[in-house]
């Protein structure tokens, strides 16, 4: 799931990221962080959206598949960890917020800056599910009650919240690039 701010000339974009290598090895870094500072506004927004999308039951039947899909990704740390780590990112709506990100891309062909759910950081049978909850649509699931399927609501969340600081997103990135510009010509 993802949403691209695309600024007029993406090979601007490039152009720059090429002329910062050649300038200072130190400029690429400190462009992509004015760009992700930027964008931080929209992600805190877009995480909070999604966090306040209203849940019918709260002791859901696929809180112990994340548990137990963070547990397993944690390994390395220490089992008690382990084991607070996975208790901690237990929940549809919070481990969806904390798979959002901004990738930063400064190929010729691929210059783009884009705000994502990072599906990979979600278990394997719930990386459709950040789509699922954006659509008033929503999805069948099984249940374990009387009726063996049920009907999940979903609610616009991602995009809606993105395009209303698409504005704000575009005008950092374009400040980055002119800031670190700038700094090219002063011969930093």
């Amino acid at each position: 799931m993802t949403l691209d701010v695309k600024v007029t000339g993406a090979h601007q974009l490039y152009e720059l990221n090429r002329k910062l290598r050649e300038a200072n090895k130190k400029l690429p870094a400190k462009l992509r962080k004015g760009i992700r500072d930027g964008a931080k506004p929209a992600v805190r927004a877009t995480k909070a959206a999604v966090l306040a999308i209203p849940v019918k039951n709260a002791r859901g039947g696929g809180r112990s598949q994340r548990q137990s899909h963070h547990f397993e990704r944690s390994k390395g740390k220490d089992e008690e960890k382990r084991r607070t780590s996975a208790r901690r990112r237990s929940g549809l709506r919070r481990t969806i917020a904390g798979a959002i990100k901004v990738q930063i891309r400064t190929g010729a062909k691929t210059a783009a800056v884009r705000i994502l759910v990072d599906e990979k950081q979600l278990p394997p049978d719930q990386r459709t599910l950040p789509r699922h909850l954006d659509s008033p649509n929503g999805w069948r699931h099984p249940t374990f009650g009387r009726d063996p399927w049920t009907h999940q609501q979903g609610r616009p969340w991602f995009e809606t919240t993105i395009r209303r600081h698409l504005a704000e997103v575009r005008s950092a990135v374009l400040k980055a690039m002119d800031e670190i510009a700038n700094e090219i010509e002063r011969g930093v």
